[in-house]
Formats: C-alpha cells, sequence, structure tokens
C-alpha cells in the first residue's frame, strides 16, 4: 500500500472535516433514493462505510493531537479563509 504524510492544521482539518461530511450526506441521500437498484444501493453503502471509517481515523488522530472540538464544526463563522 502506498500512502504519504501530510501535516494539517485545525483550519485545514475543518475544511476537509466539512467536505467528508458533505459527501457523507451526499452518499446517504443517494442510498435512500437508489432502493429500487439493489447493486447501485450496495455500492453506495460500501463508500459510505469506508468513508464513516476513514472519518473516524481522522477524529481520533485529531484528538490524539490534541485538536480543538471546533475543528468538527460545520458552522460557516469558524473559518477565516482570508489566511489560505
Amino acid at each position: 500500500m502506498r500512502f504519504f504524510e501530510l501535516k494539517v492544521d485545525e483550519k485545514y482539518f475543518n475544511l476537509l472535516w466539512r467536505a467528508l461530511t458533505e459527501r457523507e450526506n451526499e452518499l446517504a441521500f443517494e442510498i435512500e433514493k437508489s432502493e429500487e437498484d439493489a447493486d447501485e444501493a450496495a455500492l453506495l453503502g460500501n463508500e459510505l462505510v469506508y468513508l464513516r471509517l476513514c472519518k473516524k481515523d481522522l477524529k481520533e488522530k485529531a484528538e490524539e493531537n490534541n485538536f480543538s472540538d471546533s475543528v468538527f464544526s460545520l458552522e460557516n463563522e469558524y473559518i477565516d479563509l482570508s489566511e489560505l
């Protein structure tokens, strides 16, 4: 397996967290819509499970590194994009 290391501060983590959460919501919606197509629902379900496992791992690493609870915020006020 290939991998790389990336240093992420709280601001970038929050952007990543928001994007993953948005994708999670989209997948859940698509699964709900595709109830008639069992194969598609199964594939989307697998992707959703993998995404949630990735989010769990990211959350654990953020907590291990003492990130503040606000990095998990989905509120628009948290991020100041002017510094990016």
